[in-house]
């Protein structure tokens, strides 16, 4: 009997651990740039919901993708590791095919090997509608395999709306044309409400899981796909942002004057989408579309949020928000993604970590979103997996002026970088041109100051220091 006690009692302190381990509550937003109310990238900006996160948490306002895209963004973030690590670098790479991570864990397995219940809803690793055929095969033969996309249907207990299928079906696809603009990147007022959008369904269901009773602790991502292009969103968002009321971003017509020829390849594409706004005279209309998917994208984080702070997880759950990378709307004649510039490559993040860090605080250290793994491991007591590329937030969560010397790195096609640093923004491209900005004084990156004999000594430094991270 004594014998028996003794291994009850040894037991008590592995079980009490495990109960008290905090809930982690991921939210991923696809495509959201700094146009966010506590990150003040636009003047209009509507985001009450993230605003009211970034209060109770810590907001890292100069954090950086590890991609401009978003398959190897997420895949970098989901595994700790760099593109250059994984050769994960294009939007059609199936990590699942990849050698260099056949031995690694992503992030909801990690969490799940560790005793935590696992559900996802909506876009969490890559995955895209595609237009109809992608919509409605989500087979391997669609583009990026459709709605199921590179999923992971082991990492979780639960996956809605299928273990195989990532993305719920839309009321409205992609191709109708609704900005008047024939090309693929659309946007527009639709006539559905929003329970029924991908991200309405996908937020209902994270409201449910909110709700639910859960005996272990729970690992819950939520994948919301707005502002992520068709920019559709139900017509009262779009109401909320009168087009004759929109304000232009601020754009330099001569941006591109002194960079690279190849840094200007985007102006001679076929799919010039900045030229056919252009030529349109749209881009008031695009960055109506761009505003009011960002409400929308609000107002459905917004459910999730009310519904975590009515449950009685709120004060046990770790929140984390980000998106996977940022969005040009015309800055530096590019209307998209995938540019290694401020646009592209900065994101939204916050952390709120109950009991860690002061509400309201700011970092503006430099951070890459591949530090989330380390920094979710240390928040939950976990041992983080060995081959991490990631660097620990908790530091900055404590003290967001605790120092830090790794820069934020951003990769593109997997032979051109970047790296961030507080102050500096440093660009390599495959053929040795460069690009040097000061963001001490020109925050919009509008003078190059590669070659500049006066920061020649920083340009330098920062050479060696992509040099390092490229080893």
């Amino acid at each position: 009997m004594s014998l028996r006690l003794a291994l009850i009692c040894a037991l008590l302190p592995v079980a009490t651990v495990a109960q008290e381990r905090p809930n982690v509550l991921l939210i991923a937003v696809d495509d959201l740039n700094d146009w966010v109310g506590c990150m003040g990238g636009h003047p209009q900006a509507q985001t009450p919901n993230i605003d009211g996160l970034a209060q109770q948490g810590v907001l890292f306002s100069n954090a950086h993708c590890a991609a401009p895209l978003c398959n190897p963004s997420r895949t970098a973030l989901l595994f700790g590791k760099r593109p250059t690590t994984t050769g994960v670098v294009g939007n059609r790479d199936d990590w699942r095919k990849f050698d260099s991570l056949k031995n690694s864990e992503s992030l909801p397995q990690f969490f799940r090997r560790n005793g935590y219940f696992t559900a996802a809803a909506g876009k969490i690793f890559h995955a895209n509608h595609g237009g109809w055929r992608g919509a409605l095969t989500h087979a391997e033969g669609a583009p990026f395999a459709g709605r199921s996309g590179f999923g992971q249907p082991e990492a979780w207990d639960e996956r809605f709306p299928a273990k195989t299928i990532q993305l719920p079906m839309a009321p409205v696809l992609i191709d109708t044309h609704r900005n008047g603009i024939n090309h693929h990147w659309d946007w527009g007022p639709i006539d559905f409400k929003s329970d029924v959008t991908e991200d309405g369904q996908a937020s209902r269901w994270a409201e449910r899981q909110l709700r639910a009773e859960h005996e272990k602790p729970f690992f819950l991502a939520v994948g919301i796909y707005r502002p992520h292009d068709p920019q559709y969103a139900p017509s009262e968002y779009f109401d909320e942002h009168p087009l004759a009321d929109v304000e232009l971003p601020t754009i330099l017509a001569s941006d591109l004057d002194d960079i690279p020829h190849v840094a200007q390849g985007h102006i001679r594409s076929r799919n010039n989408y900045e030229a056919m706004i252009r030529k349109h005279n749209a881009l008031q209309s695009a960055t109506r579309g761009y505003l009011a998917a960002v409400t929308f994208a609000d107002a459905m984080i917004g459910r999730v949020l009310r519904a975590l702070a009515s449950s009685k997880y709120n004060d046990n759950t770790i929140v984390v928000l980000f998106s996977d990378h940022g969005y040009h709307i015309g800055e530096k004649q590019k209307y998209h993604k995938g540019t290694l510039w401020e646009e592209s490559t900065r994101v939204p993040l916050i952390i709120r970590s109950p009991g860690i860090g002061r509400p309201g605080n700011v970092s503006r250290r430099a951070v890459s979103l591949i530090d989330l793994y380390p920094t979710l491991a240390e928040l939950t007591s976990l041992s983080s997996p060995a081959g991490l590329d990631g660097e620990s937030l908790v530091p900055l969560l404590k003290d967001p002026d605790a120092p830090r010397s790794t820069p934020a790195m951003t990769t593109r096609q997997g032979k051109d970088h970047a790296i961030r640093t507080d102050r500096w923004r440093y660009i390599r491209y495959a053929d040795g041109t460069e690009e040097l900005y000061d963001h001490a004084a020109d925050p919009m990156e509008w003078k190059n100051l590669a070659g500049d004999r006066t920061h020649q000594a920083a340009q330098q430094r920062l050479a060696a220091q992509l040099d390092r991270m490229l080893e």
